[in-house]
C-alpha cells in the first residue's frame, strides 16, 4: 500500500511539473526520472531524431556506477548519425533499429540477440566493468505517428538488486510514460517552429520597412543591437538606481520583438516624408521649378534690357549696369531660397520676412496649367479657367490646389519651416506611425508572456518629462526596457550615415546631442549614464559606424 501511495505521489508531482514547468528539458528529465524510478531500472538512454533526420544520444544515466552525460557530451559515446545512412548499415543497434522501423524491442538477454550491434554496451563493459543484461527499447511517437525519439531502459532490479526482465505489465506502463516524452518533444518542436515563424515574420516586416526607404537602410535591424547592448549593461549594474534591475527570459524575448517592430507603423507613412531631405521635396525636389521661374525672370530682365537698348532710353553702359545688378539680385534671391530649402540652418524672423517679400514677385505664365494633370489633380482645382488662360503668378506659390489629402504642398508654406525639413502635417503623419505601430501590435495576439511588446515598442518617442508622443508619459510611467528603446532609437538615428537630410555626425557630436537630451528631460539620465560609463556607444560604434565618424571621445565629458 505504501508503495502505491508513493507512486501516486510521484504521478501527482510529475503532473504538476508537466503543467507548470516551461522548460521542456526539465519536463523530459522529470518524465525520465519517473520512468526510471517506477520501473526500478538502473540505466536509461534517450535518443533524439531531429527534423533533419539526424539521430543522436541526448541523455544517458546509469545509477549504480554514477554515470551521467547530457547533450553533446554524449558524442564520444555515440556519434550523431544520419538515419538514411543507418539503413545501409549491416548490423544496427537496438536503438537504431527502433528508430528506423518504429518497433518496440524487449530483450531479456542483450548479447543473446547477436543480430544487433552492441558496441555501445560493450564500451561500458570494457571501460566501467558494467554489463547490460535486460533492455527495453521503445519508439517515442508523435501525433502524426512518426518516430521522433527512442527511449531505452536497461537492467530493471528487484529490492535485492537482482536484474529482472521487463514484464508485459511494466512494458505497458512504460509505453504510457513514453507517450508523455513524445508529447513534450512535439510541443517543444511546435513551440520552436512557432517562435521561428514569429521571428521570421518580424524580421521580414522590419526589413521591408527598411527597404521602403534607401535612406533608413538598417534602422530596424540596428536598434535591436543597441537595445540589447544597453540592457545587458543595465542588468550588470551592482550599484546605483539600476542595481535591482533584472530581465527574465520572457522580458528579453519581448524586448527583442519590440525593438525589431518598433517602427512597423511606418508602412503607412508616405515614402517622400520618410526621405524628405529638403523642404520642397515631395516625390522630387521642387526647387527646380522655382529655379526655372528665376530663369524666366532673368530672361525677362534681359529682354527688358534689349528693348531699352533699342529704344535708346539710356546709354549702353547704364543699361548694362542695371541688367548686371538685376541679375545679381535674382542670383542672390535664388541662393537664399535654395539655402532655406535645405533646412540646414534655422530661419530667423528676418528670413521669414524676406521669403514673404520674394513671394510677391510676379512672372507671366502663358501655358495652360491644367493640361497633363490626373483626374484627381483636376478635381482639386476649383476654378479650372483661372489656370487655362495666361496670367501673372507669384514667384513662390501657396495655391489652393497645393492643399491635397491633408497635406500642404505650398512652396512658401514649406520654405518657411523654421527648423528641419518637415512641416506640421508631415510631422503629424510621422508621429502617427507610433499610433499605427501600437494598433498593429495590439492586433497581434501575443501570448501572455509577451504582453509587454506593445509597451516597449510604443514608447520610443515618449520623453521622461512627459512631453513625448503619443501619450505624454513621464519617466515614472515608463518601464526601463521602454526607456532603453528610446535611447536605442535616438542613438541609431543620430549615428546613421544614410540619411539624405543630414550629413553623418561625428561620435562626439552625437554624444553632445544626447547629453543635451538627458539634461532637457528627453531621455532617462540613469540609463544614459550606463550608456556612457559602460561604453555601449563605443562597442556599437566599432561594429556599425563608419570609421570616419569615430573621433576621440572622453566619456567623462558627456556625463
Amino acid at each position: 500500500m505504501a508503495e502505491n501511495d508513493s507512486l501516486l505521489s510521484d504521478i501527482m508531482e510529475l503532473n504538476n511539473i508537466i503543467f507548470t514547468e516551461r522548460d521542456s528539458n526539465n519536463i523530459i528529465k522529470s518524465i525520465v526520472d519517473f520512468a526510471q524510478k517506477m520501473s526500478r531500472t538502473d540505466g536509461i538512454f534517450l535518443y533524439i531524431i531531429n527534423d533533419d533526420d539526424y539521430f543522436s544520444l541526448d541523455f544517458c544515466r546509469i545509477n549504480s556506477i554514477g554515470f551521467m552525460k547530457n547533450g553533446s557530451d554524449n558524442i564520444s559515446l555515440y556519434p550523431t548519425a544520419y538515419l538514411p545512412d543507418l539503413k545501409n548499415k549491416t548490423s544496427k543497434s537496438l536503438a537504431e533499429s527502433c528508430a528506423l522501423y518504429g518497433e518496440l524491442l524487449n530483450t531479456s538477454d542483450v548479447y543473446a540477440a547477436s543480430e544487433y550491434d552492441h558496441s555501445l554496451f560493450k564500451r561500458f563493459e570494457n571501460e566501467y566493468n558494467y554489463t547490460v543484461v535486460s533492455c527495453l527499447t521503445m519508439p517515442v511517437i508523435n501525433r502524426k505517428d512518426n518516430t521522433i525519439a527512442v527511449f531505452q531502459l536497461i537492467n530493471p532490479k528487484d529490492s535485492n538488486g537482482k536484474i529482472l526482465t521487463f514484464t508485459p505489465e511494466m512494458q505497458k506502463k512504460l509505453q504510457s510514460v513514453c507517450s508523455l516524452i513524445g508529447t513534450t518533444l512535439e510541443n517543444r518542436s511546435l513551440r520552436a517552429a512557432y517562435n521561428q515563424l514569429l521571428e521570421s515574420f518580424i524580421e521580414v516586416l522590419a526589413r521591408a520597412i527598411d527597404a521602403k526607404s534607401p535612406y533608413t537602410g538598417a534602422h530596424c535591424q540596428r536598434v535591436p543591437v543597441i537595445a540589447r547592448m544597453l540592457t545587458t549593461a543595465a542588468v550588470q549594474q551592482d550599484t546605483g538606481p539600476l542595481k535591482n534591475f533584472e530581465m527574465s527570459r520572457d522580458d528579453w524575448y519581448a524586448l527583442n520583438i519590440a525593438s525589431w517592430l518598433h517602427d512597423c507603423g511606418k508602412v503607412t507613412t508616405p515614402e517622400y516624408i520618410v526621405d524628405k531631405a529638403t523642404k520642397l521635396e515631395t516625390i522630387y525636389n521642387r526647387i527646380h521649378e522655382i529655379r526655372d521661374r528665376f530663369e524666366i525672370l532673368r530672361r525677362d530682365a534681359h529682354i527688358e534690357y534689349l528693348k531699352k537698348r533699342l529704344a535708346g532710353e539710356k546709354s549702353k553702359e547704364e543699361l548694362q549696369a542695371e541688367f548686371v545688378n538685376a541679375v545679381k539680385i535674382l542670383e542672390d534671391d535664388f541662393s537664399f531660397i535654395a539655402q532655406c530649402n535645405t533646412g540646414d540652418t534655422p530661419l530667423s524672423d528676418a528670413d521669414i520676412t524676406r521669403l514673404e517679400k520674394l513671394t510677391k514677385i510676379k512672372f507671366i505664365r502663358y501655358f495652360d496649367r491644367t493640361k497633363g494633370l490626373s483626374w484627381a489633380e483636376r478635381d482639386n482645382i476649383k476654378d479650372l479657367t483661372k489656370y487655362q488662360k495666361p496670367g501673372y503668378e507669384n514667384l513662390l506659390q501657396d495655391r489652393p490646389d497645393l492643399l491635397y489629402k491633408g497635406y500642404n504642398y505650398g512652396e512658401l508654406y514649406n520654405l518657411e519651416i523654421r527648423k528641419g525639413t518637415i512641416n506640421k502635417e508631415e510631422r503629424e503623419k510621422i508621429n502617427e506611425h507610433i499610433i499605427v505601430t501600437i494598433d498593429m501590435l495590439k492586433a497581434i495576439h501575443f501570448p501572455k508572456e509577451l504582453s509587454n511588446v506593445v509597451e516597449y515598442a510604443g514608447a520610443h518617442h515618449e520623453r521622461i518629462d512627459g512631453r513625448g508622443y503619443p501619450y505624454g508619459l513621464t519617466g515614472d510611467q515608463m518601464s526601463i526596457p521602454a526607456k532603453i528603446m528610446a535611447i536605442a532609437d535616438i542613438f541609431e538615428a543620430l549615428t546613421s550615415n544614410d540619411r539624405p537630410y543630414k550629413e553623418p555626425k561625428k561620435l562626439s557630436e552625437v554624444l553632445s546631442i544626447m547629453k543635451d537630451m538627458k539634461d532637457n528631460g528627453h531621455i532617462d539620465p540613469d540609463l544614459y549614464r550606463v550608456f556612457i560609463t559602460s561604453e555601449v556607444y563605443k562597442e556599437y560604434a566599432e561594429q556599425y559606424i563608419s570609421p570616419e565618424q569615430i573621433d576621440d571621445v572622453r566619456p567623462e565629458d558627456y556625463l
